[in-house]
């Protein structure tokens, strides 16, 4: 035998392991997505300067999906106790009653359906419809996210509105400072983890889509 051989690499056992390290990155990168709804998705915090008193109540991507209470954080005293997460009794005691529930989202369920059926695509025998249809899938779960959770900040926006002006809807939109409450949320990291996973995920597919093509 000689030397050469020896030194041949491998190069065809190890094609079949590339391609199927390859593939499983799509439904790697959908479960990751389908995992962020468990993170924050949209939060709210204001302080009071000399009281040094700070809130903050945040929504995950459950809570916008399902419908759900904000966890409510709350300290009397930046500058010596650290914020901590208030159960249900320490709720009612800080607040009187707790913020209402936000509505479930139909669109926000429509983005977790494409989500599950982009899953189901990346199963495809296929490598141009798999791609096809993992692309056309996790793109608009993506854009359907972000507008469910658009929708939820105004719910949500309500909820606190409605416990610190201490009105119900629709009079709390009419509230002087309904806006300010509004201004105060802002969007947190697991909504953009898990639209740039989705939107990786469909960009991806969508070259190789056309590659195949």
């Amino acid at each position: 035998m000689r030397d050469d051989d020896l030194h041949q690499p491998p190069a065809p056992a190890r094609r079949p392991r590339v391609r199927r390290a390859r593939r499983l990155l799509s439904p790697a990168g959908l479960i990751m997505a389908g995992l962020c709804l468990l993170l924050p998705f949209m939060s709210a915090s204001c302080e009071s300067g000399q009281q040094q008193v700070r809130w903050r109540v945040t929504y995950t991507g459950v809570d916008v999906v399902a419908g759900g209470k904000p966890a409510v954080a709350f300290t009397d005293d930046v500058t010596r106790r650290p914020m901590r997460t208030l159960d249900a009794e320490g709720e009612r005691q800080l607040l009187g009653t707790s913020p209402t529930p936000l509505p479930p989202q139909p669109v926000a369920w429509m983005a977790v359906v494409l989500m599950t059926a982009a899953l189901a695509a990346t199963a495809l025998p296929s490598r141009y419809w798999r791609a096809t249809a993992t692309a056309g899938l996790a793109l608009p779960a993506a854009v359907l996210l972000v507008g469910a959770t658009m929708l939820a900040r105004r719910d949500a926006t309500d909820a606190v509105a409605a416990v610190l002006s201490r009105t119900t809807s629709p009079e709390v939109r009419r509230w002087e400072h309904y806006g300010q409450v509004s201004d105060m949320f802002g969007y947190t990291y697991g909504l953009w983890i898990a639209v740039g996973t989705l939107s990786a995920v469909g960009v991806v597919n969508l070259v190789v889509a056309v590659s195949r093509r």
